[in-house]
């Protein structure tokens, strides 16, 4: 492998696929990555920029969680809708198996605010946006397929936060 392709096999730059994919372990968790290209082309200086983001998505991660944070004290907010339809949709003993339910002194949506977990990061260095984070609250250790996303520029600050399924 090209040492400047530290996660992906990239061998030639002037014929990329539009799809990679590999996984990183933070925080003794597993990770999906996965790196998307819109033309057949890139560069070294694109490959540097994917590898020092990928270097850095624990900080990113970290980031993403106080933007979470804040979104959930908004008077509208994705993450309050997000965490709302949980509330919702689950049978009270699906919701035990996450969060305690026997605590009344706190909001359950913010007790499933700490349950967010990040599962996947896709980068999209030829899009105006570079990346996408996905996280999910995991039911019986599985991630649902419903993700509250981030999505953020190069450098980390948040383009918008949406609601996936």
């Amino acid at each position: 492998m090209n040492p400047n392709n530290k996660y992906f096999s990239i061998t030639d730059y002037k014929s990329v696929e539009d799809y990679y994919d590999t996984k990183i372990e933070i925080d003794s968790r597993e990770i999906a990555i996965d790196l998307n290209f819109e033309t057949e082309l890139t560069n070294r200086s694109e490959i540097d920029r994917v590898n020092k983001f990928i270097d850095s998505i624990s900080l990113h991660n970290c980031r993403n969680q106080n933007i979470i944070k804040e979104d959930f004290e908004k008077t509208v907010s994705m993450t309050s809708d997000y965490l709302g339809f949980y509330i919702e949709e689950l049978e009270e003993e699906e919701l035990a198996g996450i969060i305690d339910t026997s605590n009344k002194t706190i909001d359950k949506r913010l007790l499933l605010l700490e349950k967010l977990k990040l599962i996947r990061v896709g980068l999209y260095p030829q899009a105006s946006y570079f990346a996408t984070f996905d996280y999910s609250i995991e039911i019986d250790g599985e991630p649902c397929n419903q993700l509250l996303v981030i999505n953020t520029h190069e450098n980390g600050t948040l383009d918008y936060i949406t609601w996936e399924s």
